[in-house]
C-alpha cells in the first residue's frame, strides 16, 4: 500500500470515525432536549445544534460516497447505544442540566479538535475540496461552544433561582 493510498484510507477512517461521533451527538442532545425546557435559551441553541449535527452528519456522509466509502454501521451502532446511556447519565442528578452542559462544553472541545485533524488529513491525502466543508463544521462546533462557555454563568444563576423556589 502506498503513503497516499494509506493516508487516504486514514483520512476515510477518520470521516467515518467523525459520522459516528456526529450521531452520538444527535442521540445525546434528542435525550437531553427533554430536561432542558426550564432554560428556553439553552433549549432553542441545543434544538439548532442537534439540527447542525443532523446536517454535519450529512456532510459527512457526502464527503464519503465522494471517496467511494459510506459511514459504518458497526460504529453507528456502537455510538449511538453510547448516546442513549450517555443521554441519561445526569438525569437524576438534581443539578442534572449544569452536568449536560459541562458534558457538551467538553464535547464540542473534541468535536473541534475532531475536525483540525481531519482537516490535516484531507490536505495530506490531496483531498482538498474536502478542507472547506470541514472547516464549515469546525467552525459550527466553535460557535457552539463558544455560545454555551459564554452562557455558563446564567446557566448556574438559572438553577440556583430553581433551587431557591
Amino acid at each position: 500500500m502506498s503513503g497516499t493510498t494509506k493516508t487516504t484510507e486514514v483520512y476515510l477512517t477518520g470521516l467515518r470515525n467523525q459520522h459516528a461521533v456526529e450521531t452520538q451527538a444527535i442521540g445525546t442532545i434528542q435525550n437531553q432536549l427533554p430536561r432542558m425546557t426550564a432554560y428556553p435559551d439553552l433549549h432553542a441553541q441545543m434544538q439548532a445544534d442537534h439540527e447542525r449535527s443532523t446536517q454535519q452528519a450529512a456532510r459527512l456522509d457526502s464527503l464519503l460516497a465522494r471517496h467511494g466509502s459510506k459511514a459504518s454501521l458497526v460504529k453507528e451502532t456502537v455510538t449511538g447505544t453510547v448516546a442513549t446511556v450517555a443521554g441519561f447519565a445526569h438525569s437524576f442528578a438534581s443539578d442534572e442540566v449544569l452536568k449536560d452542559v459541562l458534558a457538551a462544553v467538553g464535547f464540542k472541545a473534541y468535536e473541534i479538535g475532531s475536525y483540525k485533524v481531519l482537516i490535516t488529513l484531507a490536505q495530506a491525502a490531496g483531498a482538498n475540496e474536502d478542507v472547506s466543508v470541514l472547516e464549515q463544521s469546525m467552525k459550527e462546533e466553535q460557535e457552539m461552544g463558544d455560545w454555551l462557555g459564554s452562557h455558563l454563568p446564567s446557566f448556574v444563576h438559572t438553577y440556583l433561582g430553581q433551587q431557591a423556589a
